[in-house]
Protein backbone atom coordinates (compact mmCIF):
# COMPACT_ATOMS: atom_id res chain seq x y z
CA UNK A 1 0.00 0.00 0.00
CA UNK A 2 1.27 3.28 -1.25
CA UNK A 3 -0.11 6.31 0.59
CA UNK A 4 0.76 10.04 -0.98
CA UNK A 5 0.69 12.91 1.27
CA UNK A 6 -0.43 16.31 0.36
CA UNK A 7 1.31 19.02 2.49
CA UNK A 8 4.49 19.30 4.55
CA UNK A 9 3.81 21.07 7.88
CA UNK A 10 3.43 19.00 10.46
CA UNK A 11 0.87 16.76 10.68
CA UNK A 12 2.00 15.28 6.83
CA UNK A 13 5.93 14.76 7.91
CA UNK A 14 4.14 13.07 11.14
CA UNK A 15 2.02 11.22 9.50
CA UNK A 16 4.93 10.08 7.01
CA UNK A 17 6.73 8.55 9.83
CA UNK A 18 4.34 6.77 11.19
CA UNK A 19 3.68 4.67 7.82
CA UNK A 20 7.04 4.35 7.38
CA UNK A 21 7.72 2.88 10.57
CA UNK A 22 4.13 0.82 10.14
CA UNK A 23 5.71 -0.54 6.64
CA UNK A 24 4.13 1.15 4.15
CA UNK A 25 4.85 3.20 1.35
CA UNK A 26 4.59 6.65 1.63
CA UNK A 27 5.22 10.30 -0.81
CA UNK A 28 5.09 13.33 0.91
CA UNK A 29 4.78 16.71 -1.35
CA UNK A 30 5.33 19.86 -0.01
CA UNK A 31 4.65 22.93 -2.12
CA UNK A 32 7.50 25.27 -1.05
CA UNK A 33 10.66 25.17 -2.46
CA UNK A 34 12.89 24.06 0.01
CA UNK A 35 12.89 22.71 3.93
CA UNK A 36 13.35 26.67 5.26
CA UNK A 37 10.21 27.95 5.94
CA UNK A 38 9.84 31.61 7.77
CA UNK A 39 6.27 30.34 9.70
CA UNK A 40 6.81 29.47 12.79
CA UNK A 41 6.90 30.49 16.22
CA UNK A 42 6.50 29.07 20.10
CA UNK A 43 3.05 26.49 20.02
CA UNK A 44 1.99 24.51 22.60
CA UNK A 45 1.64 20.20 22.34
CA UNK A 46 -0.86 19.39 24.16
CA UNK A 47 -0.14 15.64 25.88
CA UNK A 48 -1.89 13.88 23.23
CA UNK A 49 -0.14 15.83 20.88
CA UNK A 50 3.22 14.45 22.63
CA UNK A 51 2.31 10.86 22.56
CA UNK A 52 1.20 11.15 18.72
CA UNK A 53 5.15 12.07 18.45
CA UNK A 54 6.10 9.31 20.48
CA UNK A 55 4.31 6.54 18.65
CA UNK A 56 5.51 8.11 14.91
CA UNK A 57 8.84 9.03 15.16
CA UNK A 58 11.78 7.20 15.66
CA UNK A 59 12.83 7.20 19.17
CA UNK A 60 15.98 8.98 18.17
CA UNK A 61 14.00 12.58 16.57
CA UNK A 62 11.37 11.56 19.31
CA UNK A 63 14.27 12.32 22.20
CA UNK A 64 15.43 15.65 20.30
CA UNK A 65 12.21 16.92 20.06
CA UNK A 66 12.40 16.33 23.80
CA UNK A 67 15.37 17.68 24.49
CA UNK A 68 14.58 20.82 22.39
CA UNK A 69 11.32 21.57 23.78
CA UNK A 70 11.20 24.91 25.51
CA UNK A 71 12.02 25.36 29.50
CA UNK A 72 8.51 24.79 31.19
CA UNK A 73 6.78 26.86 33.31
CA UNK A 74 4.79 26.70 36.52
CA UNK A 75 1.52 29.09 35.71
CA UNK A 76 -0.67 30.41 33.04
CA UNK A 77 -1.12 34.22 33.56
CA UNK A 78 -3.64 36.99 32.68
CA UNK A 79 -1.91 40.55 32.56
CA UNK A 80 -3.52 44.00 32.25
CA UNK A 81 -1.86 46.23 30.12
CA UNK A 82 -0.13 48.12 32.66
CA UNK A 83 1.40 44.63 33.63
CA UNK A 84 -0.39 44.39 36.60
CA UNK A 85 -1.48 40.30 37.10
CA UNK A 86 -5.27 40.30 36.67
CA UNK A 87 -5.65 36.48 37.30
CA UNK A 88 -2.86 33.16 37.66
CA UNK A 89 -3.98 29.72 36.80
CA UNK A 90 -0.87 26.74 37.91
CA UNK A 91 0.35 24.99 35.18
CA UNK A 92 2.10 22.06 37.04
CA UNK A 93 5.66 21.61 38.08
CA UNK A 94 7.86 22.54 36.00
CA UNK A 95 10.78 20.25 37.03
CA UNK A 96 8.88 17.39 36.77
CA UNK A 97 10.56 15.07 34.15
CA UNK A 98 9.44 14.95 30.77
CA UNK A 99 7.71 11.96 29.27
CA UNK A 100 5.79 10.51 26.13
CA UNK A 101 2.62 11.78 27.17
CA UNK A 102 4.10 15.19 28.40
CA UNK A 103 2.49 18.69 27.36
CA UNK A 104 5.63 20.97 26.29
CA UNK A 105 6.13 24.07 24.61
CA UNK A 106 8.17 24.12 21.12
CA UNK A 107 9.09 26.12 17.99
CA UNK A 108 7.17 25.26 15.22
CA UNK A 109 10.18 25.76 12.95
CA UNK A 110 12.09 23.91 15.33
CA UNK A 111 9.79 21.07 15.29
CA UNK A 112 9.43 20.95 11.78
CA UNK A 113 13.03 20.23 11.08
CA UNK A 114 13.04 17.54 13.44
CA UNK A 115 10.16 15.82 11.80
CA UNK A 116 11.73 16.70 7.91
CA UNK A 117 14.26 15.20 9.06
CA UNK A 118 15.19 11.19 7.51
CA UNK A 119 12.46 11.74 5.36
CA UNK A 120 14.61 13.07 2.00
CA UNK A 121 14.24 9.97 -0.17
CA UNK A 122 10.22 10.28 -0.27
CA UNK A 123 9.38 13.78 0.14
CA UNK A 124 9.23 16.36 -3.20
CA UNK A 125 9.46 19.88 -2.43
CA UNK A 126 8.52 22.01 -5.28
CA UNK A 127 5.24 19.80 -5.68
CA UNK A 128 2.29 22.09 -6.05
CA UNK A 129 -1.04 20.16 -6.04
CA UNK A 130 -3.56 20.76 -8.07
CA UNK A 131 -6.19 18.30 -8.01
CA UNK A 132 -6.96 14.57 -7.79
CA UNK A 133 -8.64 11.95 -10.20
CA UNK A 134 -10.57 8.85 -8.80
CA UNK A 135 -8.85 5.80 -10.61
CA UNK A 136 -10.76 2.32 -11.26
CA UNK A 137 -9.90 -0.27 -8.81
CA UNK A 138 -10.11 2.21 -6.12
CA UNK A 139 -7.14 4.07 -6.00
CA UNK A 140 -6.54 7.50 -6.59
CA UNK A 141 -4.17 9.89 -8.78
CA UNK A 142 -2.31 13.05 -7.59
CA UNK A 143 -1.49 15.92 -9.95
CA UNK A 144 1.07 18.67 -9.46
CA UNK A 145 1.45 21.97 -11.60
CA UNK A 146 4.82 20.95 -12.83
CA UNK A 147 2.44 18.10 -14.93
CA UNK A 148 4.12 15.48 -12.65
CA UNK A 149 1.05 12.68 -11.38
CA UNK A 150 1.46 10.01 -8.45
CA UNK A 151 -0.79 7.33 -8.32
CA UNK A 152 -1.80 6.28 -5.13
CA UNK A 153 -3.57 3.71 -3.00
CA UNK A 154 -4.41 6.89 -0.15
CA UNK A 155 -3.99 10.43 -0.93
CA UNK A 156 -3.90 12.72 2.29
CA UNK A 157 -4.78 16.46 2.74
CA UNK A 158 -2.53 17.61 5.04
CA UNK A 159 -2.21 21.30 3.39
CA UNK A 160 -3.79 23.46 6.05
CA UNK A 161 -6.88 25.08 6.76
CA UNK A 162 -6.65 27.06 2.58
CA UNK A 163 -6.79 23.01 1.95
CA UNK A 164 -7.07 22.44 -2.13
CA UNK A 165 -7.58 18.87 -1.42
CA UNK A 166 -10.24 19.88 0.71
CA UNK A 167 -12.00 22.21 -1.72
CA UNK A 168 -12.45 19.06 -4.22
CA UNK A 169 -13.29 16.71 -1.89
CA UNK A 170 -15.74 18.17 0.74
CA UNK A 171 -16.75 21.50 -1.24
CA UNK A 172 -19.57 21.99 1.07
CA UNK A 173 -17.02 22.20 4.01
CA UNK A 174 -17.23 25.78 5.82
CA UNK A 175 -13.84 27.80 6.92
CA UNK A 176 -15.31 30.93 8.53
CA UNK A 177 -13.47 33.77 9.10
CA UNK A 178 -14.00 35.51 12.98
CA UNK A 179 -12.84 38.70 11.56
CA UNK A 180 -9.88 39.16 14.14
CA UNK A 181 -6.02 39.66 12.82
CA UNK A 182 -3.36 38.03 14.33
CA UNK A 183 0.05 39.98 14.49
CA UNK A 184 3.04 37.76 14.93
CA UNK A 185 6.65 38.22 16.30
CA UNK A 186 9.52 37.30 17.88
CA UNK A 187 11.62 39.22 19.97
CA UNK A 188 15.49 37.98 20.75
CA UNK A 189 15.82 36.85 24.22
CA UNK A 190 18.57 39.62 25.11
CA UNK A 191 19.81 40.06 28.58
CA UNK A 192 17.87 43.76 27.71
CA UNK A 193 14.55 42.03 26.87
CA UNK A 194 14.57 39.64 30.03
CA UNK A 195 15.12 42.41 32.22
CA UNK A 196 12.20 44.14 30.88
CA UNK A 197 9.96 40.57 29.93
CA UNK A 198 7.19 40.32 32.98
CA UNK A 199 7.57 37.52 35.01
CA UNK A 200 5.21 35.77 34.28
CA UNK A 201 5.71 35.83 30.74
CA UNK A 202 9.07 33.85 31.38
CA UNK A 203 7.57 31.43 34.11
CA UNK A 204 5.31 29.74 31.83
CA UNK A 205 2.52 31.59 29.20
CA UNK A 206 0.73 34.97 29.75
CA UNK A 207 -1.91 37.32 27.78
CA UNK A 208 -2.20 40.80 28.21
CA UNK A 209 -5.85 42.11 27.90
CA UNK A 210 -6.82 45.76 27.17
CA UNK A 211 -9.76 47.85 26.15
CA UNK A 212 -11.41 47.66 22.70
CA UNK A 213 -11.53 43.83 22.20
CA UNK A 214 -7.09 43.96 22.30
CA UNK A 215 -5.36 41.18 23.50
CA UNK A 216 -1.62 40.13 23.52
CA UNK A 217 -0.31 36.29 24.21
CA UNK A 218 3.17 37.01 25.37
CA UNK A 219 5.44 33.95 26.28
CA UNK A 220 9.12 33.54 26.43
CA UNK A 221 10.73 30.32 24.19
CA UNK A 222 14.08 29.36 25.96
CA UNK A 223 15.06 25.88 24.02
CA UNK A 224 15.82 23.20 27.09
CA UNK A 225 19.00 22.61 25.00
CA UNK A 226 20.81 24.64 22.22
CA UNK A 227 18.95 22.24 19.17
CA UNK A 228 21.95 21.98 17.20
CA UNK A 229 24.09 20.58 20.20
CA UNK A 230 21.51 18.18 21.28
CA UNK A 231 21.05 17.18 16.93
CA UNK A 232 25.29 16.45 16.96
CA UNK A 233 24.84 14.12 20.44
CA UNK A 234 22.24 12.06 18.44
CA UNK A 235 24.24 11.78 15.35
CA UNK A 236 22.01 14.41 13.36
CA UNK A 237 23.67 17.38 11.35
CA UNK A 238 20.32 19.27 11.15
CA UNK A 239 20.23 22.55 8.96
CA UNK A 240 17.87 24.47 12.04
CA UNK A 241 17.19 27.96 10.73
CA UNK A 242 17.29 29.54 14.17
CA UNK A 243 17.86 28.59 17.49
CA UNK A 244 18.14 31.99 19.30
CA UNK A 245 15.57 32.24 22.59
CA UNK A 246 13.06 34.52 22.08
CA UNK A 247 9.88 36.07 23.13
CA UNK A 248 6.65 35.69 21.11
CA UNK A 249 4.13 38.14 21.17
CA UNK A 250 1.03 38.08 19.40
CA UNK A 251 -1.60 40.95 18.69
CA UNK A 252 -5.05 40.47 18.29
CA UNK A 253 -6.81 42.92 15.86
CA UNK A 254 -10.43 43.05 15.04
CA UNK A 255 -11.26 44.05 11.78
CA UNK A 256 -9.01 44.04 8.89
CA UNK A 257 -4.99 45.27 8.60
CA UNK A 258 -3.61 47.07 5.23
CA UNK A 259 -0.63 45.24 3.22
CA UNK A 260 2.24 46.07 5.54
CA UNK A 261 5.77 44.40 5.57
CA UNK A 262 7.21 42.92 9.12
CA UNK A 263 8.30 46.51 10.28
CA UNK A 264 5.33 48.25 9.31
CA UNK A 265 3.22 45.59 11.14
CA UNK A 266 5.60 45.95 14.18
CA UNK A 267 4.63 49.71 13.46
CA UNK A 268 0.93 48.96 13.57
CA UNK A 269 0.79 46.42 16.89
CA UNK A 270 2.44 49.62 18.95
CA UNK A 271 0.26 52.29 17.68
CA UNK A 272 -2.50 50.15 18.69
CA UNK A 273 -0.67 49.62 22.31
CA UNK A 274 0.33 53.28 23.04
CA UNK A 275 -1.58 53.16 26.42
CA UNK A 276 -0.07 49.92 27.44
CA UNK A 277 2.89 49.49 29.55
CA UNK A 278 6.25 51.13 28.28
CA UNK A 279 8.14 47.41 28.29
CA UNK A 280 5.61 45.83 26.49
CA UNK A 281 5.93 48.44 23.69
CA UNK A 282 9.76 48.37 23.95
CA UNK A 283 9.72 44.62 23.58
CA UNK A 284 7.66 44.89 20.24
CA UNK A 285 9.87 47.82 19.17
CA UNK A 286 12.93 45.74 19.70
CA UNK A 287 11.60 42.73 16.81
CA UNK A 288 13.40 41.43 14.66
CA UNK A 289 11.16 42.55 11.50
CA UNK A 290 11.87 39.68 9.68
CA UNK A 291 9.72 37.03 11.66
CA UNK A 292 6.76 39.51 11.79
CA UNK A 293 3.53 37.95 10.21
CA UNK A 294 0.08 38.55 10.32
CA UNK A 295 -2.39 35.97 9.80
CA UNK A 296 -6.71 35.87 9.91
CA UNK A 297 -8.28 33.53 12.64
CA UNK A 298 -10.22 30.76 11.52
CA UNK A 299 -12.64 28.23 12.33
CA UNK A 300 -14.08 25.35 10.58
CA UNK A 301 -17.97 24.26 10.55
CA UNK A 302 -18.69 20.93 12.01
CA UNK A 303 -18.96 18.11 9.51
CA UNK A 304 -21.38 15.72 9.21
CA UNK A 305 -19.71 12.06 8.44
CA UNK A 306 -19.33 11.38 4.43
CA UNK A 307 -18.73 7.95 2.26
CA UNK A 308 -15.01 6.89 3.22
CA UNK A 309 -12.95 6.42 0.02
CA UNK A 310 -9.05 6.65 -0.85
CA UNK A 311 -8.72 10.58 0.26
CA UNK A 312 -8.87 12.18 3.33
CA UNK A 313 -7.73 14.89 5.67
CA UNK A 314 -5.84 15.84 8.20
CA UNK A 315 -4.69 18.41 10.62
CA UNK A 316 -6.10 22.28 10.07
CA UNK A 317 -6.92 20.95 6.14
CA UNK A 318 -10.35 19.22 8.16
CA UNK A 319 -10.83 20.77 11.71
CA UNK A 320 -8.99 24.18 11.76
CA UNK A 321 -9.53 26.26 14.95
CA UNK A 322 -8.88 29.47 16.44
CA UNK A 323 -5.55 29.36 18.51
CA UNK A 324 -6.29 28.21 21.86
CA UNK A 325 -2.38 25.73 22.62
CA UNK A 326 -4.97 23.00 21.09
CA UNK A 327 -4.66 22.65 17.24
CA UNK A 328 -0.98 21.22 16.83
CA UNK A 329 -1.88 18.47 19.66
CA UNK A 330 -4.93 17.37 17.47
CA UNK A 331 -3.15 17.47 14.15
CA UNK A 332 -0.46 15.31 15.42
CA UNK A 333 -3.05 12.90 16.79
CA UNK A 334 -4.69 12.90 13.79
CA UNK A 335 -1.39 11.43 12.15
CA UNK A 336 -1.05 8.71 15.15
CA UNK A 337 -4.77 7.41 14.57
CA UNK A 338 -4.65 7.17 10.75
CA UNK A 339 -1.42 5.19 11.47
CA UNK A 340 -2.63 2.63 13.84
CA UNK A 341 -5.77 2.41 12.04
CA UNK A 342 -4.12 1.32 8.88
CA UNK A 343 -1.80 -0.73 10.39
CA UNK A 344 -4.41 -2.85 12.38
CA UNK A 345 -6.62 -2.97 9.44
CA UNK A 346 -3.50 -4.28 7.56
CA UNK A 347 -2.95 -7.11 10.12
CA UNK A 348 -5.96 -7.78 10.58
CA UNK A 349 -6.59 -8.47 6.48
CA UNK A 350 -9.16 -5.68 6.26
CA UNK A 351 -9.71 -3.70 3.21
CA UNK A 352 -7.99 -0.13 4.27
CA UNK A 353 -10.94 1.60 3.17
CA UNK A 354 -12.48 0.40 6.72
CA UNK A 355 -9.50 1.36 7.99
CA UNK A 356 -10.31 5.14 7.30
CA UNK A 357 -13.76 4.94 7.92
CA UNK A 358 -12.55 4.38 11.55
CA UNK A 359 -10.36 6.62 11.45
CA UNK A 360 -12.50 9.64 10.32
CA UNK A 361 -15.22 8.29 12.86
CA UNK A 362 -12.90 9.07 15.52
CA UNK A 363 -11.16 11.95 14.19
CA UNK A 364 -14.67 13.84 13.34
CA UNK A 365 -15.67 13.27 17.21
CA UNK A 366 -12.48 14.36 18.80
CA UNK A 367 -11.50 17.26 16.33
CA UNK A 368 -14.29 19.00 16.39
CA UNK A 369 -14.95 18.58 20.39
CA UNK A 370 -11.30 20.48 19.92
CA UNK A 371 -12.95 22.96 17.47
CA UNK A 372 -15.71 23.98 19.74
CA UNK A 373 -13.17 23.68 23.04
CA UNK A 374 -10.86 26.91 21.68
CA UNK A 375 -13.86 28.50 20.47
CA UNK A 376 -14.94 28.32 23.75
CA UNK A 377 -11.70 29.67 24.70
CA UNK A 378 -11.30 32.50 22.38
CA UNK A 379 -15.51 33.72 23.72
CA UNK A 380 -16.59 32.88 20.44
CA UNK A 381 -18.49 30.11 21.49
CA UNK A 382 -22.60 30.72 21.33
Amino acid sequence: MHVAIIGGGLAGPCLAHGLRRAGFGVTLHERDPEPAKGQGYRIRIAPEGSRALHDCLPEHLHRLVLATAGVPGSAVTVLAGDLTVVNRFPAGDPAAELTPGSGISVDRLTLRTILLAELEEVTRFGAEFTHFVPLPGGRVEARFADGTVQEADLLVGADGSMSRVRRQFLPHARVTDVGVRLVFGKTPLTGEVAAITPPASLDGFSTVVGSGGRFMPLAGHRFRHDPRAAARELGLDLAFADTRDYVMWVLGIPGDLPRLDGAGLRDAVLERIADWHPHLREIVRRVDPATVRTTSMRTSEPLEPWASGPVTLVGDAVHCMVPAGIGAAVALRDAACLTRRLADARDQGSPPAEAVHAYEADMLRYGFEAVAAAAKQAGLAT
